[in-house]
């Protein structure tokens, strides 16, 4: 578990009683990775799916959860283990 600044739902600095929120950001980061595309990160700038070619594309599930699982493990991130938490947080959207 990761522990950091966290943000809100628009990325942006989570504020209470007038200090940052700070908490578990597992699932913030693994986001944040998500929506990156390669080059956004200075220190590490082969990570980033650049998960936007996938839409209305014809890439199959699998070829997308690799896709998924190759960055996250670039920051050392397990995506067998996250899966089931990246569903839930996918699925309370829709």
């Amino acid at each position: 578990m990761s522990k950091d600044i966290l943000l809100d739902d628009n990325n942006d600095l989570k504020i209470i009683n007038g200090d940052f929120d700070y908490g578990d950001s597992e699932i913030q980061e693994v986001g944040l990775i998500l929506q990156s595309t390669q080059g956004e990160w200075k220190m590490t700038p082969t990570l980033g799916p650049n998960m936007y070619r996938f839409i209305k594309s014809k890439a199959s599930k699998s070829e997308i959860e690799s896709t998924v699982a190759i960055h996250l493990a670039i920051d050392n991130k397990d995506f067998k283990t996250l899966r089931t938490k990246i569903n839930t947080v996918i699925n309370r959207g829709q």
